[in-house]
């Protein structure tokens, strides 16, 4: 199901999926350290990759901190056995809203505040970690521009689970 509900934002539910991810931790803007990391680990695993790469975001990745917290994830192809820094995680099953941002990094706090906004102005409320989904390879895109799909998993407010 997706539904366009402003221009931009989207309210779409999404299936639940098994990734494998490794930690990283420190400023958002150094994960690409943490998926070269991963994709190093799945390559000596000889394991391939079955969609987009997925960062996970514990806080809103606009709020730069030296101990953020965050996640490379990909889903993958192949018998998953986690160990040391390589990890699996089950993604569950939610209704996110999301909107694309292409443009310069910079100009994400924008994008984030735009969906925050859709989100307090149409009763709902956060639920679950922030998701970037990297329709590219990051490798694939010019220097100073960042192409995703911003996701926030969302509730009707005053919903549990």
């Amino acid at each position: 199901m997706q539904e366009m509900v402003v221009p931009g934002v989207v309210l779409k539910h999404l299936d639940g999926f098994r990734v494998a991810c490794v930690p990283h931790h420190g400023p958002y803007s150094e994960i690409g350290v943490a998926f070269q990391r991963l994709l190093q680990m799945l390559r000596e695993r000889r394991l391939r990759s079955d969609g987009p790469m997925v960062a996970l975001y514990q806080e809103e990745p606009t709020h730069e901190s030296e101990g953020a917290r965050s996640e490379a994830a990909v889903p993958v192809l192949g018998d998953l056995r986690p160990d040391g820094d390589l990890r699996a995680r089950e993604l569950p099953p939610c209704t996110v809203a999301c909107l694309i941002h292409d443009g310069p990094p910079s100009r994400v706090a924008e994008s984030y505040r735009l969906v925050d906004e859709w989100i307090k102005s149409n009763g709902y409320e956060r639920a679950g970690p922030v998701r970037e989904v990297y329709a590219k390879d990051l490798s694939e895109v010019p220097p100073g521009i960042l192409y995703a799909e911003i996701q926030i998993p969302v509730r009707r407010k005053g919903r549990k689970g």
